[in-house]
């Protein structure tokens, strides 16, 4: 009786704690996201970058910003922009720097990612 208490308590606790924990397939993917994402500003692809960003955010991506961001994003490696990725909900990945701040947010669209926020400016 008390293992079954003890599994039932451990269950239970693995739902309340895995929605706040990204998985390791997640990470990869909000690194690789963002790793496309970085070459697309160093190459001026703002056509490219509007499709990895959310409907309401696509008009804010311009050439005037990527071209600012492009000398800022070379100087950073991909693992201080992407340095912790946790699961922000169901559909939703929340990106951390290395310095603690918050990049962006993922949301899958139509079985995609795409950033939420605008993380260069």
């Amino acid at each position: 009786m008390l293992q079954k208490i003890v599994l039932l308590s451990l269950f239970v606790l693995g739902l309340v704690i895995a929605p706040s924990v990204a998985r390791a397939d997640d990470a990869a993917d909000a690194k690789a996201f963002i790793a496309k994402q970085v070459e697309q500003i160093k190459k001026g692809d703002v056509a490219g970058l509007k499709a990895g960003f959310t409907m309401r955010l696509q008009e804010k991506i311009t050439e005037t910003n990527v071209k600012k961001a492009a000398g800022q994003v070379a100087k950073m490696p991909i693992d201080e922009l992407v340095f912790a990725v946790a699961a922000a909900g169901k559909d939703s990945l929340k990106i951390k720097m290395k310095n603690g701040r918050t990049l962006t947010t993922l949301v899958r669209v139509d079985g995609h990612w795409a950033a939420d926020t605008v993380w260069f400016k």
